[in-house]
């Protein structure tokens, strides 16, 4: 079997931990969706209850009436003190030029 260590350690260190202690699919996941500008100003929060759609870089999608383009996508996986899946999306966003 093999040993691991450093980040994988870390990884399945947290997810063996108490902090992690509900079963798989126990609890529904949730969601937060953040859209940023290039220059980190914060726009929308989309916060949910199970998995919301993640565009994809180049894709575009409205905000608010709004057309951008996602520029960067960024996510994190953890799980709550309850074991509940956390999945964090950052989108950076521009304007749709013409």
């Amino acid at each position: 079997m093999e040993t691991l260590d450093g980040t994988f350690a870390a990884i399945i260190n947290r997810d063996q931990s108490d902090e992690c202690r509900a079963h798989p699919g126990a609890v529904p996941a949730a969601h937060c969706l953040s859209f940023e500008t290039p220059e980190g100003t914060h726009l929308v929060q989309l916060d949910s209850i199970g998995m919301l759609p993640i565009p994809e870089q180049g894709e575009t999608i409205v905000l608010h009436d709004q057309p951008v383009i996602v520029d960067r996508v960024e996510t994190a996986y953890t799980r709550t003190e309850d074991g509940r899946p956390q999945i964090y999306t950052q989108l950076v966003v521009i304007p749709v030029q013409g």
